[in-house]
């Protein structure tokens, strides 16, 4: 009996042990025409088999783990897939570009690539893949974070996502989604910018990100700082594969795999549920946002290479005040100023790529929608009387793109066009104190727009393929005024270079000219049935002028060094408070929805260092530093230090694979003060003011004349898995500001002083009411407080 049970237990362990292997299909073509190549591909430091196809290749019955696979094809550049985690049980799908040799020359030593660049982005282009997003610690599995791994990325407080690039504001950031434009990437987005506290995309659903904060490609319009092209994976091949994350920030169901009996329907699925508000609720937070989204691709790949894809996401956030957390001054002060903020946005798409003799196209038509909302009433008392701002707005836009790249003799052309038409809507009334005045706006708005634009571009080799050159132009416009409906004021011309002058050493250049509409919270302000800045709008303009040095070395090390320097021109200008909207964007509400007019103008410049390694022996790092100047005119027409005037942003980031399954990481970042702007507390504290502005008002006539303290954190990550027979445990843990650093905001924490009944106590009752004033209480900011999420993920 016992020598049964004892091979029965055996006989079990041999085939949990032997089960715990996964598969990887890997599709190579052409990374310019989209066609399949015959290609070999290799594991890097596993075994020397190597793996042989057309197109699709297979590599079968691969043990558990993380692996870096190799893949080659003659005349073209080897390429790389880094960090591919093979899953028990499961085939795992990816695909991979290949960028073809100019000429084939004897003796030509080609180095090894495995850091994207292309011919129209040598330099300022970082690619961040899917695993080495989930496992940066601090990022808590979002792509906005992650990024501040790299060099010349700012942010502005530790629970958001307001990005600024190169000293440029969150408002010039631009997303794409498998060619697809996506305007909304976070929960409760700010309006008229693109921050948000938490991103909106599945990260489980990414190949991986290229990450562009210069050397913009002249296809996609509307890019002043930064371009984010996510690059979604494919789905499993074999069968339906299901994922569950149940996390103490939400819950997450996703699944994939094949939706037809041949394969050639595949999709990818995602919903996902809030726990923040929970979270937040637990660490004593006087806010509470909770959200839910769902994402989706579905695609259709035909015998002839072509593919026909539809995209969907879409987001709900909900807000409510946690009346329950210690009462302190900051928290006290937080719930008097923050507005409930409802929103809901959705993005669909579809695209078809259709491959021909020589090259490909691309068509994309997507619609896109932001539902705005934030209602304050004063103290939170709702009462007619005390509402200060009922706001509601949307922006819809229906867009189709067409791209076509081909060949021509050595030269590689890009060209297309791309068309919007959008409609704005905004009925709201909004009480608010401006510089020199209380204003008192009902909006009534409905703006129906067209915007479109044109594009070539072009890339050959000289010299031996040591010399790449990239030249390209588009031309924009819209039908809003006759200051924005003429493309020729709007050409937008670029130069880029790249010389490898060594075999491992490379100068990068790019030069560039890029336009940017004004968010439409400000091409669509009516009051009083007009169009408040139709004759003061113009597109923004941005020179670009940035170089640098590129060495690539043993194990996956890469280093560069790269200076930049950014004119801007045209930027919209506030007329109430005399200051640029280049500072603004860095919180909750809206950007834009004021009159202005075009008259600023600002500069950015600076020097970035970035030391970079792959996964390679089970170890990954990145140090990235930047020194930056961002400077923005006044009233007076004089460069004033922005709001995103960071001078010095430190960044090391490491992790490592330990045996049994382990993953360890950390992020150290330090980032210097930020200009601030200091408050009137005179002003504050008339009643008058007070009332409306619920809380202090800023003196934009010392604009950004304070420094923030040093912002500083320390973030860690780890990360467990089980491996089973047909299916994969996961535990992890990621900390955010494990050691609750000092609040970034140097300036005073201000609210009333308060009588018995919670009212705020006026200092002079019998004098004439505009004239009295409240006492004030003024204190500091409390220490930010660790986040800690932790979480459990179930792979089948």
């Amino acid at each position: 009996m016992y020598k049964k049970l004892i091979t029965s237990l055996l006989l079990l362990v041999t085939t949990v042990v032997l089960a715990q292997v996964g598969s990887v299909t890997i599709s190579v073509f052409d990374e310019f025409s989209k066609k399949p190549l015959s290609a070999t591909i290799s594991i890097q430091g596993g075994k020397d088999e190597i793996f042989i196809g057309n197109g699709s290749i297979l590599i079968p019955e691969i043990p558990t783990g993380n692996y870096n696979f190799k893949i080659s094809a003659g005349g073209y550049d080897d390429g790389f897939l880094n960090d591919i985690n093979v899953v028990p049980n499961q085939n795992l799908t990816f695909s991979i570009g290949l960028n073809k040799v100019a000429t084939q020359i004897k003796e030509v030593t080609i180095t090894k690539k495995v850091y994207k660049t292309t011919a129209e982005s040598p330099i300022s282009l970082r690619n961040i893949t899917s695993e080495e997003v989930q496992k940066n610690a601090g990022s808590n599995r979002d792509v906005s974070k992650a990024i501040l791994s790299f060099p010349g990325v700012g942010s502005t407080a530790t629970f958001r996502n307001d990005l600024f690039i190169r000293g440029g504001s969150s408002a010039e950031n631009k997303f794409y989604i498998d060619g697809i434009e996506v305007p909304v990437i976070n929960h409760f987005q700010t309006q008229g910018a693109s921050g948000g506290p938490r991103g909106i995309i599945t990260v489980d659903f990414i190949k991986d990100v290229d990450f562009y904060s210069g050397a913009f490609p002249a296809k996609r319009n509307g890019v002043l700082s930064s371009l984010f092209e996510f690059n979604l994976k494919q789905a499993r091949k074999d069968k339906l594969g299901y994922k569950a994350i149940v996390g103490l920030d939400d819950l997450q169901l996703m699944m994939d795999g094949p939706l037809s009996k041949d394969q050639s329907w595949s999709g990818l699925f995602s919903v996902r549920k809030s726990n923040l508000q929970l979270l937040f609720k637990g660490i004593g937070l006087p806010f509470l946002p909770s959200y839910y989204d769902a994402t989706f691709k579905v695609s259709k790949k035909y015998k002839s290479g072509d593919e026909l894809y539809f995209i969907g996401l879409g987001a709900k956030d909900q807000f409510e005040y946690n009346f329950d957390a210690k009462k302190t001054l900051y928290n006290l002060t937080l719930i008097d100023k923050l507005p409930n903020s409802p929103q809901w946005n959705y993005t669909v798409g579809a695209g078809y790529r259709h491959l021909v003799e020589n090259g490909n196209w691309l068509f994309t038509l997507s619609r896109n929608m932001l539902d705005n909302q934030a209602i304050k009433y004063y103290r939170n008392i709702e009462t007619p009387d005390n509402l200060l701002y009922n706001y509601q707005s949307r922006e819809a836009e229906n867009k189709l793109r067409i791209d076509r790249n081909f060949n021509w003799n050595d030269y590689q052309f890009s060209a297309g066009t791309n068309i919007n038409f959008a409609k704005y809507t905004n009925d709201s009334t909004v009480k608010q104190v401006n510089q020199n005045s209380v204003d008192f706006d009902v909006i009534n708005s409905e703006l129906n727009l067209v915007q479109y634009g044109l594009y070539l571009q072009t890339a050959k080799k000289f010299l031996e393929n040591k010399v790449q050159v990239s030249l390209g132009a588009r031309l924009d416009a819209s039908n809003y005024t006759n200051l924005t409906n003429n493309p020729l004021e709007q050409f937008s011309p670029r130069f880029s270079l790249n010389y490898k002058f060594a075999e491992n050493w490379a100068f990068n250049f790019n030069t560039g000219i890029f336009y940017q509409l004004p968010a439409y919270t400000s091409l669509g302000l009516k009051l009083n049935d007009a169009l408040v800045n139709e004759n003061t709008l113009k597109y923004i303009r941005n020179a670009h002028l940035v170089g640098g040095l590129e060495f690539n070395g043993k194990d996956n090390l890469r280093i560069t060094v790269e200076g930049y320097y950014k004119k801007y021109k045209n930027y919209p200008f506030s007329l109430r408070n005399q200051i640029s909207l280049a500072n603004l964007g860095g919180g909750f509400g809206v950007v834009g929805n004021e009159p202005v007019d075009s008259r600023g103008f600002g500069e950015t410049y600076g020097f970035e260092i970035l030391a970079q390694k792959r996964t390679l022996n089970n170890f990954y790092g990145i140090v990235a530093y930047t020194f930056g100047n961002s400077k923005f005119s006044n009233a007076a027409g004089d460069l004033l230090p922005s709001s995103w005037d960071s001078r010095h942003i430190l960044s090391l980031t490491t992790g490592k694979y330990f045996n049994r399954n382990w993953n360890v990481g950390a992020r150290f970042r330090l980032q210097s003060g930020l200009p601030e702007t200091p408050y009137d507390l005179n002003r504050s504290a008339l009643v008058n003011i007070w009332n409306i502005a619920n809380g202090p008002v800023s003196n934009f006539a010392q604009l950004n004349t304070l420094r923030g303290n040093v912002a500083h954190q320390l973030d860690i990550r780890a990360e467990k898995k089980w491996i089973f027979s047909k299916w994969q445990f996961t535990f992890y843990m990621d900390v955010v500001n494990v050691y609750g650093s000092k609040n970034a905001s140097n300036l005073p924490v201000v609210n009333l002083q308060r009588d018995a009944s919670d009212n705020g106590i006026i200092a002079n009752p019998n004098a004439p009411q505009d004239q009295q004033y409240y006492l004030l209480e003024v204190g500091e900011s409390d220490r930010n407080m660790p986040l800690p999420y932790f979480g459990f993920i179930f792979e089948f």
